[in-house]
């Protein structure tokens, strides 16, 4: 049976000029050594965190909920480690244009490709669970490098239409079908009969709290999106959560974990309260590394 998979649109009229301007420049910038790549991040990281400011007093307040416990010179610390951070994955992803497959794994790796291969011998599909942590652009190049099965990643279809057209050609370089999360039950649905690794972002932020699933979160009360865990239900998947911890500038690790073989014997919200769980257990051994810019919380309980 042959996949569905996501076709890529025309760039609407007023999106032109990132495909025209943009994109050979930022294909110019990949074929650069990481050398000179992390010279680059180092400006970067000095512009959003020092001379613009980006989102300081969201990464701010959100460390400082997080982790009442830790001293002002610790989140002081985190928070420019974060920006740090943050500069190396603007780099990294525009890197993705032209890294090699061996390379992509060789920086990206998958300490659990045991899980995997047994899936594919199993003729098995799966839901797979991460957050944002680390670096979940280049967990999508290297997963279609080194799994057998199709690897299908759902992402938030971005506004920008130029702009998104380019971030799925990135994803979808080794082979991997990015599919659009408005997309997901009828793309699912269509390819059934294959046998797919199926990824999601955990910690998106719902659209309102309205449906999701709330719980303690990094010492704050927190929607989760339940879409994974009724997909899984739904389908009969097995889930797992991927965790991600940086080795070092330009390596990370990947590390898989079951959460739950029989969906169908859970009951309501426990899946969604164990990703909550493993999401603040990962973000807690490398805070830094978690994006913190992100709007996690600007939604209350019953509104």
């Amino acid at each position: 049976m042959q996949l569905l998979t996501m076709k890529r649109t025309p760039v609407p009229k007023g999106h032109w000029s990132f495909g025209i301007l943009g994109w050979p420049f930022l294909k110019l910038l990949s074929i650069l050594p990481f050398s000179v790549l992390y010279v680059i991040s180092d400006g970067l990281s000095f512009i959003l965190y020092r001379l613009i400011g980006y989102r300081v007093k969201v990464v701010r307040e959100n460390l400082k909920n997080s982790f009442p416990e830790r001293s002002n010179d610790e989140l002081l610390t985190i928070e420019r480690d974060f920006y740090k951070h943050l500069g190396d994955l603007f780099v990294e992803t525009i890197k993705g244009m032209s890294i090699s497959a061996s390379e992509m794994k060789n920086r990206m790796a998958n300490l659990d490709q045991h899980h995997y291969d047994q899936l594919h011998n199993q003729n098995e599909s799966a839901i797979i669970v991460m957050s944002h942590c680390g670096n979940w652009e280049w967990i999508c190049l290297m997963s279609q490098i080194v799994c057998q099965q199709r690897v299908q990643c759902i992402y938030k279809t971005l506004s920008n239409r130029g702009f998104d057209r380019w971030m799925f050609n990135i994803r979808s370089k080794f082979g991997a079908n990015p599919i659009p999360m408005e997309q997901t039950l009828r793309v699912l649905d269509a390819n059934k009969s294959v046998v797919t690794v199926n990824a999601f972002i955990g910690d998106q932020n719902p659209s309102s709290g309205k449906g999701a699933y709330w719980t303690n979160f990094l010492n704050q009360d927190t929607p989760f999106m339940i879409g994974p865990e009724k997909i899984a239900k739904k389908f009969g998947m097995p889930i797992y959560y991927l965790s991600s911890s940086k080795v070092s500038r330009g390596f990370y690790q990947a590390k898989t974990e079951l959460l739950c073989s029989d969906p169908a014997a859970m009951p309501d919200g426990e899946i969604t309260r164990l990703i909550a769980q493993h999401t603040e257990k990962e973000i807690q051994n490398q805070p830094h590394i978690w994006l913190w810019s992100h709007r996690r919380w600007k939604h209350k309980r019953n509104n």
